[in-house]
This record gives C-alpha cells, structure tokens and sequence, in this order.
C-alpha cells in the first residue's frame, strides 16, 4: 500500500520570480534567434521592441530605431494607406492577422531602398492602452524566383509557339512539294498519252465530218438518221476522252467518292490500249460482287494508268498486261488492317522485272531506272502516296524476268450505295408551266443553238450577250424563271459574278451555270456563288432538261 502523498509546498514570492525570469530569457532567445523582423509598437506607432532579425533587415542598430516613429520602416508613398490599414485594425474586433491575410506589403530600408514583404499583427491592451506586435518576413528571394519561373514558363511557351509555327510551315512546304511532285508526275504521265490522244481526236474528227458530209447528199431518211447517229456518238466520244485528259491534269475539282472499281477500269480499257500499244496484250481479271471503296476516281485513273505505263516500258517487245480486282481481309491481307476490310486493285506485268536493289528503293520518290530524260521517278512514289493517303497501303513484288506486280488496298467503303448515282440519260423532261429561260451566253453560235434546245424543250427563251446585258434585263422587270449562263464571257462580268449578283437582287431567279473551260471552275469554290449547279459542255439535251427541271424542283431532287 502506498503510504499518503507528501504535502504540496506552496509556490513562493521567489519562485514566481524566477519563472517570470526564464520566460524572459526564453522570449528573448526567439527574439535573438528568429530570422523574421519583429517589432513592437506602442500606441504612437513609435518602435518599442527592435530584435536582431528586424536589425539585419532594415540595417538600423536598437539604439537607431528604438522610439523613432514606424514611418521611417516603410516607403514614403505607403505611409498614408498604412495608417489607414493600423487604424482599421486598432477598432476591429480581431486580435491578429497572420501573414498572408493582406495584400502584399513593401518595406524600406535605412539606406532607402524596398523590398517586398509580408506581415503579421497582433495587439493587446497594456492599462488600457493598445501595443501592437508585428512580425515581417522578407520575400525578396521568394519573388525572384516567381519572376525568373514565369520568365521561364513564358520562354518556354514563346519557344513552344515559334515551334509550332516552324512545324505548320514546314508542313505546309512539304504539302506544296507534295502537290508538285504529284502535277509533275500527272503532266508525265499525261504527256506519255500525246500520241493516243492526238490519234483518237482525228479519228473522232473524221468521223464526224465525213458522215456530215454524206448527209448533206443523202436522200433516203433512215441513211440520215444513221449518218446522224454516228457523227454524234463520235461527238459524245470526243466529249469524254476531252473530260478524262482534263481529269488527268487535274483541272477539274476533285473529291472523293463512293466507286466501283470494277465500272472505273471497264471505261478505262479502251484509253488503255492506247497507251500501251499493240504488242501488249491487255486483260481484266474483276472479281463479282465487288465492295465499293471512297476515293477520288482521278487519282484511281491516275495510277492504274502510270502503272500501265510502266508496265509498257518494262515490256519493250510485247507482253501481258493484267489489271484485276478482289475482295480482301484478315489474313489475305500482306499487312496488319487492323480488322478492317479492302478492295485490292493489281496491275501485273510479264516484263523484265526488278532486281533486289531495284524493288528496295522502288516507291521512293524521284527514284527511276529509265533512260535520262524518259522519267522523272514520280509515278510509283506518287502511287504509293495515293493508296496511304486513302487509308490503304500499298506493295509490290518483282523478280529478274519473272514480272511485276504492284497492289494497292483501298479501304472499303461504309456504305456501298454509290453517290449520286446518274439519272437516266435518255429521259427528257419537259416544261410543265412554259417557264422563262435567260439564256446568257457571248459566243453567237452556242447561243442560238441553246436558245432552240430550250424552246424545243417547251421553255420560253430570252438572250442576253453577256452578263451586264443579262443585269440590265433582270433590272428590267421582265420576268425569268430560269438564268442558263456561261461562266466565262468577254464584257467583264462571269457566270459567277452573274449568279452572285442575282443571289442578293433578285433571289427568286434560279441559276444554271455552263462551262467547257475547266480550269476556271477549279479555281472557285461552290460555296462562293451560292453552289448553283454546273452543266459542262458538251452536254445532251436531256442533260439540259434535267438542270433545268431540277433548277425549277428543287424539292424533287
């Protein structure tokens, strides 16, 4: 058992003395230690309390600062806000302030230079009297290294954007030489059909105007209407060889589209054997029940005939040339699709072939083993650029004597329905209500053959030379259901200044454009002209019928 607790002395008059004294000497060893400044005020804001931390960052001794008045510690413009702010704080409620609860501060020095600060302060009442104490902290290092950060993070985004700009560039003049590389290789190509070309035209000339001769002496009706059919369709072949060469050169504007190879290459054959000659034997091997693929059709063309070029000069002494079709996916596949499906477009050769070395570098650009002068080294490169750019890929494979045979994969189309499909040629639609057609057209003799189709076709027609006279016409009052203008005309305003102007003065008119000159419309977009629909010569009547009717329906399209 514990025996009872010994009596507690009570503390005595020389004890509480001695507390009192080690709490002094502790008070002041914070005070001598601590980096901050403290200070303390009385209630004249006169410097009671000045440790030696306050003495190292003010540069004023104790004896220097002791009594002087708190304005000495603080930058001349400050002086009259930091009354302000004392005396806010002397009524208030609150009993301190921690630092970072006001504003940034500035402090000065006894040789009269700032520094940024933050402060603390507390207050007490001594017999009635306010003193307050206050605690400051230099952040000149601290806003230093805010500065030289943001300095370096705006460094960084000023580098990161002039980067950026170099990279766009960069990207752009890849995309110029890119476009130039593949003109070059199309103007190539193009100028390895002058001969086929030139022969088929007189051809087609020869045609037409010898049955158009016979004509004028014919006497039985049916011989006529025989020597009439001939000499036209002599003239719809000449009117899409012309539109073919100008895929070609692309002079026409261009966008992809749901195809069917199977349908391209058919139209393509006889353009083909053109171009490789008669020594060669062509053939086409299309699979059934093809899918579609979306891309742009000249670029198709393009390369199925550069690789039919090709293929000529690697069989100077005749040979076989196939060109054939498939469906293929999964492990068909030579690459990893990704689980998607392709349509295989091949061209294959019995010519000499590639040797290793050859067939390594054979898709590089500017890359070619013909003589000088006879290729530029485009036709592969811009053919394998082509099927990537589509979506696909493309290979080849090759052997010394064993042939050639280059394969592209295009990605299957989403949607197999082929767009806009074609309407019926042979249908021709009448007036219904004996509408007006403005016919604007500058060359005499096109113009008066426009204006019979039209009348033929139960329109009534009216002419206009140009596109000011048409203006003036409309400016008129005389009704127009329908303008039917060329695009390009002397007298200053085009088709497309025509439509433009009839979009903001007389909207109610509808608009058809013609053109045989294809350059001009590559050059604009539809948008700019309110996208009026574009009938290009030579066109059929039931071609004109079909604009027409669809300017006037347009809910019926």
């Amino acid at each position: 058992m514990h025996g009872p607790m010994p009596p507690q002395k009570a503390p005595t008059a020389g004890d509480a003395e001695a507390e009192l004294k080690l709490a002094e000497s502790q008070i002041s060893t914070i005070l001598a230690i601590a980096a901050d400044a403290i200070i303390s005020l009385n209630d004249e804001m006169r410097v009671m309390l000045f440790n030696d931390g306050a003495a190292a960052m003010f540069g004023y001794t104790k004896d220097e600062i002791i009594g002087q008045p708190m304005d000495i510690l603080i930058p001349e413009r400050f002086r009259g806000a930091h009354h302000g702010h004392v005396a806010d704080f002397a009524r208030s409620p609150i009993a301190a302030r921690r630092m970072g609860e006001r504003q940034e501060i500035f402090a000065r020095r006894k040789d009269g230079s700032e520094f940024p600060a933050e402060a603390s302060i507390a207050k007490q009442y001594i017999n009635g009297r306010p003193v307050f104490m206050v605690v400051v902290r230099d952040v000149t290092e601290r806003k230093r290294a805010q500065a030289e950060l943001a300095k370096a993070n705006s460094d960084l985004e000023a580098r990161v954007a002039e980067r950026t700009r170099e990279l766009q560039a960069e990207i752009g003049r890849r995309e110029e030489a890119q476009a130039a590389l593949i003109q070059a290789q199309r103007m190539e190509a193009f100028g390895q059909l002058t001969g086929g070309v030139a022969h088929d035209f007189n051809n087609l000339l020869t045609i037409i105007t010898g049955n158009l001769e016979l004509l004028s002496d014919a006497k039985d009706e049916q011989l006529s209407q025989t020597l009439l059919k001939r000499a036209s369709n002599a003239a719809d072949m000449g009117a899409a060889l012309t539109k073919r060469l100008l895929t070609f050169a692309r002079r026409r504007r261009l966008t992809p589209q749901v195809l069917d190879l199977n349908e391209l290459i058919l139209s393509l054959m006889e353009i083909l054997k053109r171009s490789i000659g008669e020594p060669i034997t062509l053939t086409a091997m299309l699979a059934g029940k093809l899918w579609k693929t979306k891309v742009d059709a000249s670029e198709v063309e393009n390369a199925i005939l550069n690789l039919a070029i090709n293929a000529r000069d690697a069989m100077p002494h005749g040979g076989a040339l196939l060109v054939e079709t498939r469906n293929v996916s999964g492990e068909m596949l030579p690459f990893d699709g990704g689980g998607r499906e392709f349509v295989l477009l091949s061209v294959s050769d019995t010519g000499h072939g590639m040797t290793p070395e050859v067939l390594e570098r054979a898709f590089e650009p500017f890359f070619t083993t013909k003589d000088t002068g006879r290729g530029t080294g485009l036709g592969l490169s811009t053919v394998y650029g082509f099927a990537e750019q589509s979506g696909g890929h493309a290979t080849i494979k090759s052997a010394v004597g064993g042939g050639t045979t280059v394969s592209l994969y295009l990605p299957r189309a989403e949607d197999d329905a082929l767009v806009n499909p074609s309407q019926n040629p042979e249908t021709i639609l009448m007036s219904e209500e004996n509408e007006v057609v403005l016919v604007v057209e500058d060359n005499a003799d096109v113009r008066e053959l426009t204006l019979q189709r039209v009348e033929g076709l139960g329109y009534v027609a009216l002419e206009a030379e140009s596109g000011a006279a048409a203006i003036k016409i409309l400016e008129s009052g005389e009704h127009v259901d329908v303008v039917l203008s060329d695009i390009v005309m002397a007298g200053g305003v085009s088709g497309y200044d025509l439509a433009r102007w009839i979009g903001s003065h007389a909207s109610q008119v509808k608009v058809v454009l013609t053109t045989g000159y294809a350059a001009e419309e590559a050059q604009h977009d539809p948008a700019t002209y309110g996208g009026n629909p574009i009938l290009r010569k030579p066109y059929k009547r039931a071609e004109l019928a079909v604009a027409l009717h669809d300017a006037l329906h347009p809910d019926e399209g």
